[in-house]
Parts: structure tokens; C-alpha cells; sequence
């Protein structure tokens, strides 16, 4: 059975916020997806309950984005599985990867398998409650634990000691830890190289010369570090550009918006922003438009908020690296029942990235959230 859904799920499934538009006042909410309580789990109970229209969108047919000639004809040994999946913190974007999880589920599902997973993550990146919960799933007796690593110094003792115990450990999304006993990794196995392709456009349209800012995430995260440490490398290559301040923005829009605003007043020939996460474009792209100066400042940054791609099409953003989230939850839980079964499988399964200019952003924002 091949698979038939589509990546136009793949960011349809994104939270409704993220929908809701660009103001200041609707940013916090909507990309950060916080809530008041430690953290947030979603069982497969619920799962199937989706009101952001991501079934009716899969409907569109097939896209260019997720690997559709993956080979989906195996058959699992047992009629059910249970995956607990633990990330780093609330966000929309792995709300995409979760697209591709349930997708699988649903694929599973018509072949008489039921697939029970919890999608778990607190609120805010916490390397120990991400510790914690893998301990505690240990103690449920789920058939596959499955991290997106927050600090691998921390998490990587917590990993062994679940295969130690006897359950396999999948990493997936951003964060590969082949130091450690993990069965497998599939996501994007090159942040580096997503950071280099941002820097490097970004540097070669202020023509080499001129002041450039770097909006740095969260401190620790692999995939953040990694592509900060790309910012810097490949601008240490263009000797007339200054790498004027790099500030923590913590994957908040509105920090990364009073980032900027504070570096527009402290260098008023800022030339371009470099952003490392989903969040910090967005909010980059924001206060620059406020100022009056889309465009006059280059940016580039991560991903696929749809909030992202207009600013794409509008020329406030000047080059997007896209992920391909889909399958990093789909293939993950494919792999995840022939693990459980015993079968061999991929050590690693990159799923890569784009990188996306304007002539390109009205083509994506069709392909993943539908005219």
C-alpha cells in the first residue's frame, strides 16, 4: 500500500493560529502555542480530532514535498504498538511533524494495526522534564521511546539507561545523538548545512560588505547551536561584513521582535539578520516592516510559518530554509514497528531541507496551506 496522503497536511495541521495574521498582539500566542499548564500531551485518542482542516486539505492530491515513493507495503507483526514522543518545547512546528505521525497512524490503521502514541513536550525548552519524562515512560512500558534532544549532554544518560532497560530509542526531527545507544534518527540531519545556505545568501546579497545581526534561539538546542555556528563560519569568510551583536531570542516572536527594534535603533546601517528557528524570522520580519524598512534589510531564516512565506512574497524576507517535517514524523513511525518488530532499519534517515526565495513563496504557501 503506497502512501496517498499528502504534505499539503504537513503544515495545514499547524495550529489555526497560525493563521490568524501577523500583528504583535496575536504573535505570542499563536507561534508559541503556550498554555498555563507544565506541559502538554496528545494521545492518539484525540489525535484523530482536527479542526484546522488538514483532512479536507489532504484531499488537494499530492505535492512535491513529502517522499511519496517511500515504501509503506510493510506488514507489522503485532496488531498494536504504543510510541511515546517527547520534544523539546510547545510549538507549531512540530505540530507539521505530527502531521506525518498521524498520517502514519491513519496508514496503519487500514491495515487492521492501531498505533497508540503520546506527543509530549513542556512548555517552555527544559532539558530536565524532558529527562523526566523519558524516565517515565520507561516506567509505562511503552514499546518505543522517540526524542527530539534538547541538550545532549543531559538527555544522552537518559536514553542508554531506557535501552538499558530494555526499550529501544528512536531520535528524530533535529537532533541526532549517535553517540548514544539510539536505534535510529530521522529528520535533518544537516542543520549546519541549512545555517551555511542562509549565511551565505544572505552575505552574497549585501555584496559582501556591511552589518549583519544574528537572532540565536535557544541556548543548548543542537539544531540552533549547529546553525549559529554555520552564521558564523560562513561569515568569517566575507571580511567587510560585521557581525555586529547576537542575542538569544528563546523561539519567541516577540523577543526576536524587541531584538530587532533594539538593533535598528543601535545600528542604523544594519544591513541584514540571520535568524536560526522557525520563530525569530517572523518576528525579525515584523519589526522591520513596522520600521519602514522591508526589504532594506536582508534576513533570512527558518521554516514554514505561513507568516514566514508572506514575508517571503512580500520581499521583507529574503531566503527561507524549509524542513521537510512531514516525513520526519512519518518515516519515524514507520521505522519505529519494524524496531519494535526486530527488523533492521535506516541508522539514519535525513529528510533534508529547501532553500525558498520569493519567486518561489507563492507556490508554498498553495502547497501547504491551500489557496
Amino acid at each position: 500500500m503506497k502512501k496517498v496522503f499528502t504534505s499539503v497536511l504537513v503544515v495545514m495541521a499547524l495550529t489555526g493560529g497560525i493563521l490568524t495574521g501577523c500583528n504583535s498582539s496575536q504573535t505570542a500566542a499563536t507561534s508559541e502555542s503556550k498554555t498555563e499548564t507544565s506541559g502538554a500531551a496528545v494521545t492518539s485518542e484525540n489525535a484523530g480530532v482536527d479542526n484546522t482542516g488538514a483532512d479536507s486539505a489532504a484531499q488537494k492530491g499530492k505535492t512535491d514535498l513529502a517522499d511519496n515513493a517511500f515504501d509503506t507495503s510493510y506488514m507489522p507483526k503485532k496488531d498494536t504498538y504504543k510510541i511515546y514522543c517527547t520534544y523539546k518545547n510547545i510549538h507549531s512546528w512540530y505540530d507539521a511533524i505530527e502531521a506525518g505521525v498521524k498520517a502514519a497512524v491513519r496508514d496503519f490503521e487500514a491495515k487492521g494495526v492501531t498505533i497508540d502514541y503520546e506527543w509530549y513536550a513542556p512548555i517552555e525548552p527544559d532539558a530536565i522534564d524532558q529527562v523526566n519524562s523519558i524516565e517515565t515512560a520507561v516506567g509505562q512500558g511503552w514499546d518505543l521511546i522517540a526524542v527530539d534532544v534538547n541538550q545532549p549532554e543531559t538527555t544522552i544518560p537518559a536514553i542508554n539507561a531506557a535501552v538499558d532497560a530494555g526499550i529501544p530509542v528512536a531520535t528524530f526531527a533535529s537532533s541526532d545523538l549517535p553517540s548514544s545507544k539510539r536505534a535510529f534518527f530521522v529528520g535533518n540531519n544537516d542543520n549546519y548545512g541549512d545555517g551555511a545556505a542562509l549565511a551565505e545568501a544572505v552575505a552574497q546579497k549585501m555584496g559582501g560588505k556591511g552589518q549583519i545581526a544574528l537572532l540565536s534561539g535557544t541556548i543548548g538546542a543542537a539544531s540552533h547551536e549547529d546553525r549559529l555556528r554555520a552564521f558564523n563560519d560562513v561569515l568569517a569568510k566575507y571580511p567587510d561584513i560585521e557581525v555586529v551583536d547576537e542575542q538569544r531570542d528563546n523561539d519567541y516572536v516577540e523577543k526576536a521582535i524587541q531584538i530587532t527594534e533594539s538593533w535598528m535603533q543601535a545600528y542604523p546601517d544594519l544591513g541584514g539578520i540571520l535568524c536560526n528557528n522557525m520563530s525569530n524570522p517572523v518576528g525579525a520580519c515584523q519589526a522591520v516592516v513596522d520600521a519602514g524598512k522591508g526589504g532594506s534589510i536582508i534576513i533570512g531564516g527558518m521554516d514554514h510559518d505561513l507568516r514566514t512565506f508572506n514575508y517571503l512574497k512580500d520581499s521583507s524576507l529574503y531566503v527561507a530554509q524549509v524542513q521537510n517535517c512531514y516525513d520526519m514524523g512519518y518515516k519515524m513511525v514507520y521505522n519505529a514497528v519494524k524496531t519494535v518488530d526486530g527488523e533492521a532499519v535506516e541508522t539514519v534517515t535525513n529528510v533534508g531541507s529547501t532553500s525558498v526565495f520569493q519567486d518561489e513563496a507563492a507556490k508554498y504557501i498553495d502547497l501547504l496551506y491551500g489557496k
